[in-house]
């Protein structure tokens, strides 16, 4: 009996939702001329119980950016706007401080004109961008990648402005209309809440993911900004996809030309700085491009609050692929490749491929490499780590106990880390580090500011002085901002280091000003220029209050 490869996929596609934090997905998979297969699986709304139906929308994020970048190119094309001048051309508030030469529309376009991430810190996307003038540009425009949000939020301004119209107006005119996506909504707005899956978060905002952690509807925003605003049906998105597929054509006319297309398309730099290209991803104007396997693959991810999604075109195959999901924190791009797989083998009569092993966040690969004995030497503390096949359990204990006992099972969230399904733990990961890439075993965990090192082995670094007031920046700070909603601030070896809620952590560093300590820090790996700045003020018994960050709003302390 012939095996029917799309319900292989949608098999998979359940199974792989039951381990990520979202309860319902939708999915389109297209060729160049039809959509071959849609699916809609698990919940719009967890609490309800309501399913997923065809004509569910999802938020679609950054893979808006692409629509932005369209309709700009359209403009361009018309004359009415020019990639190569000043951007203060265009928008002549627009005037950041900089010892590098102007920032034009390209740069922004393909994220290379050194400007912040952004925190939506104002549901005021027109603020945000204006607060741009504020920031300095890090880096002459075009050098170096560095994600922005927040300039394409300025982007959507632009088009305000040079089009005459509302942003989601211009998105609807000039990109969804043409391809007969009437089911997408280019803004998010209340009247059109009805029609959308419920965005889902984990209930505790502050540590990483757990598997089988509770999830609760995220919070509720209208938005029509440029970076990411549109909410889609699987059904349309395949229509979108197409678009991608046939070098920016819709069945009636072209969205762009072909040479805006091919511009669009063609990477303007490398998205990571190491030196292989093969799948390594390079950033156009609103498009991610990539090399896996032999394919040439074009697309964008998104990510709203509450809400995961990518499109993912395979130019060789000739096929196209959307995955909405309604929560955070999920890994689309495996599903999506698999999908095409699958796709491809029905079209062609070819063996429906095996389906990709699902991740089991309780498999620790080599799990014997972190085995062992690590000792906090401040406090005497000791933390046994112990290998049961490929799982990993960790228990703490004081130097005294000579009966320590395997603990809770750690879950895998990434490279060297894992978190600990443990109150005793929260909310920090264990931190595992080698003492090089080629080491069977590890050297040292990090909890935090904590370091445990392997019993028997020498430090991986002796540590640095620091000013004493450095102190006084450790804590806990939040905002009411939606997407980045609160960080830790860990000192640790006499360095200074920002705790993300998902496990991951970032070194911060006193920036200089004509070389003396300017009072302001730079975010990301010392000695690299860096687009994001924090300043922490003010000090108020001995503790500061706030965090203020360049482009990204303002933190206060709540522990």
């Amino acid at each position: 009996m012939a095996v029917d490869g799309f319900s292989v996929l949608d098999d998979y596609l359940r199974h792989w939702l039951d381990t990520v934090p979202a309860p319902g997905l939708a999915l389109s998979i297209t060729d160049h001329n039809v959509t071959r297969h849609t699916a809609s699986l698990g919940y719009s709304d967890a609490t309800s119980g309501r399913p997923v139906f065809d004509d569910t929308t999802f938020q679609i994020g950054s893979i808006g950016k692409s629509m932005t970048a369209l309709a700009l190119m359209q403009l361009v094309e018309a004359g009415r706007l020019d990639l190569n001048a000043p951007l203060s051309t265009h928008l002549p508030w627009f005037a950041p401080t900089s010892r590098y030469g102007p920032i034009a529309l390209k740069h922004v376009m393909s994220h290379t004109a050194g400007l912040p991430s952004g925190s939506d810190f104002t549901p005021a996307s027109r603020y945000a961008a204006y607060a741009l003038r504020d920031v300095e540009a890090a880096w002459e425009p075009g050098e170096r990648f560095h994600y922005s949000n927040t300039g394409y939020k300025m982007l959507g301004w632009l088009l305000e402005d040079v089009a005459r119209a509302p942003y989601g107006v211009i998105i609807s005119r000039r990109v969804l209309q043409p391809l007969d996506m009437n089911a997408t909504d280019a803004v998010v707005t209340h009247p059109t809440r009805h029609r959308m899956a419920t965005g889902h978060v984990p209930l505790h905002d502050d540590r990483p993911y757990r598997t089988g952690d509770t999830l609760i509807p995220a919070t509720w925003m209208q938005y029509d900004a440029g970076d990411g605003s549109p909410a889609a049906t699987a059904g349309d998105m395949a229509r979108y996809a197409r678009m991608w597929l046939n070098g920016g054509r819709s069945p009636i006319r072209a969205i762009v030309s072909s040479s805006s297309f091919d511009r669009m398309i063609s990477p303007v730099i490398r998205m990571s700085r190491g030196d292989a290209y093969e799948n390594d991803y390079g950033y156009g104007f609103g498009i991610i491009s990539h090399v896996a396997d032999g394919h040439n693959f074009i697309g964008h991810g998104g990510s709203t609050v509450g809400f995961q999604a990518i499109m993912l075109i395979d130019r060789n195959g000739g096929l196209g692929v959307t995955l909405l999901c309604n929560g955070n924190g999920v890994d689309t791009y495996a599903p999506a490749r698999y999908a095409l797989q699958v796709a491809a083998a029905a079209r062609d009569g070819g063996t429906i491929p095996e389906p990709p092993n699902i991740p089991d966040p309780q498999r620790a690969e080599d799990a014997h490499r972190y085995a062992g004995t690590y000792v906090d030497a401040a406090s005497g503390e000791c933390l046994l780590v112990t290998a049961h096949g490929d799982t990993l359990h960790a228990n703490r204990a004081g130097s005294s106990d000579d009966s320590l006992t395997a603990g809770a099972v750690l879950q895998h969230i990434g490279g060297n880390s894992f978190c600990v399904p443990s109150d005793a733990f929260d909310p920090f990961p264990l931190r595992f580090h080698p003492a090089s890439d080629g080491d069977s075993a590890m050297t040292e965990v990090y909890h935090g500011s904590t370091v445990y090192l392997r019993e028997g082995s020498a430090p991986l670094d002796a540590g640095e002085s620091h000013p004493g007031d450095w102190a006084a920046l450790v804590g806990h700070y939040r905002s009411h901002a939606p997407y980045v909603s609160n960080f830790r601030v860990i000192l640790r070896r006499g360095h200074l280091y920002i705790a993300w809620p998902n496990g991951g952590e970032e070194r911060i560093t006193p920036r200089l000003a004509d070389g003396r300590v300017s009072g302001w820090f730079t975010v990301g790996a010392p000695g690299e220029p860096s687009a994001e700045q924090v300043r922490f003020d003010p000090i108020v018994g001995g503790k500061a209050l706030r965090v203020r960050w360049t482009g990204g709003g303002d933190f206060y302390r709540v522990g």
